[in-house]
């Protein structure tokens, strides 16, 4: 109940609030007994009959992390703002379920979401199915990455992303695509993870494509998206000037994100 009082307030805020609206006491108190009360369910024996409750928890608990940012100009989002304990903390988060997932098998036959099952295997789990091969991903991102013919998701920490991105780049970003853009942090290797948190330059430029196609879709990932995208495109005009291929990518976020006016994505 807590959790879902947290994304009430949080959507609340969304609706009624201004753009920038600082962070509540009741969402910051509902979620701090949620996230308390799950782990104290998570520290004993689940039942059966508890698994979709929890599962629905730890979805809740992701979105609402991910809809609170602080930030009210993209200098004091990351990666653009110094660092701060709270940094990447959604990412954390994100995660953590992989866990509650393996744990309480939400597909199952007798769960609610097993009516889901199709989705998930087409819409989730298919874009990360592919481990090698470069077709049809752009070409600059081939040369920003260093992938070839011989590139796979085991020897090149880029690769499932830029896979990812490029098939996301082919689709119209909207809310019946929710489940293949999350796809992209889901299945992240923790070798991408640690170079996001290191802010390396080709990684931080798959974020802001990530970030960018983001926008158009649900509330809770509309704001911490567009600031971020900003935040990151930013950082990299200002710390990564040098790399021009770097900087010939970066206009189709800089246009989603609202930085300059709106061009067609062309590969080159």
């Amino acid at each position: 109940m807590h959790a879902i009082q947290a994304a009430t307030a949080i959507h609340d805020r969304f609706l009624y609030g201004s753009r920038h609206a600082p962070v509540t006491t009741t969402e910051l108190y509902h979620l701090s007994q949620a996230a308390a009360l799950f782990n104290r369910k998570l520290s004993a024996p689940v039942e059966p009959s508890e698994r979709d409750a929890l599962w629905i928890t730890a979805i809740l608990l992701g979105s609402t992390t991910f809809a609170q940012i602080e930030a009210t100009k993209p200098e004091e989002a990351w990666p653009l703002a110094a660092p701060k304990p709270s940094d990447l903390e959604w990412l954390q988060i994100s995660s953590c379920k992989e866990a509650v997932w393996v744990l309480t098998n939400p597909l199952r036959p007798d769960g609610i979401f097993h009516t889901l099952s199709n989705e998930y295997y087409k819409e989730y789990l298919a874009p990360a199915a592919i481990s090698s091969g470069i077709e049809g991903i752009p070409l600059l991102f081939l040369q920003l990455c260093g992938l070839d013919t011989l590139s796979t998701a085991e020897n090149s920490p880029y690769y499932s992303a830029v896979y990812i991105i490029a098939t996301l780049l082919c689709i119209e970003s909207d809310r019946l695509t929710n489940a293949r853009y999350l796809s992209f942090i889901g299945h992240m290797k923790p070798d991408f993870k640690r170079l996001v948190g290191q802010k390396d330059s080709r990684a931080l430029l798959l974020m802001a494509y990530w970030y960018a196609m983001g926008i158009p879709l649900t509330w809770w990932i509309r704001r911490r998206a567009e600031m971020e995208c900003q935040a990151t495109c930013l950082y990299l005009e200002n710390y990564h000037a040098d790399e021009p291929v770097i900087q010939v990518l970066l206009r189709f976020p800089r246009t989603k994100c609202g930085l300059e006016a709106p061009v067609e994505y062309v590969e080159e």
